[in-house]
């Protein structure tokens, strides 16, 4: 029971933060994208731009994590962390890909 925790806390870690991205994001595309089309694409569909925001940033933490997990010495001293590691990165892409698909079908059709 107890090694559920540290994944318990990642994982709403990285739920916070791509709450935050999501929050974020999107209001900083609409102004960088000023009077454009991207503007009234962003401002129409800001919940699907949201949840993609915040897709992208769960899959790239997700990344990040698998990336530590192989890469760094600490992530060696995991258990099985090449099954782990791949386990992430996997969901990750998923993940990635997800939010492309949220916006090609409804943000920029």
């Amino acid at each position: 029971m107890n090694h559920l925790f540290p994944l318990v806390r990642r994982l709403l870690l990285f739920a916070s933060i791509a709450g935050l991205a999501s929050l974020v994001l999107p209001q900083i595309g609409v102004v960088a994208t000023r009077n454009s089309a991207y503007e009234s694409a962003l401002t129409d569909n800001w919940d699907a731009a949201a949840a993609a925001a915040g897709l992208t940033m769960f899959g790239a933490l997700e990344i990040w994590w698998a990336s530590w997990l192989w890469l760094s010495v600490a992530g060696g001293m995991v258990d099985n962390n090449l099954g782990k590691g791949l386990a992430s990165a996997l969901t990750g892409g998923a993940l990635i890909c997800v939010a492309g698909v949220v916006l090609v079908t409804s943000v920029f059709p």
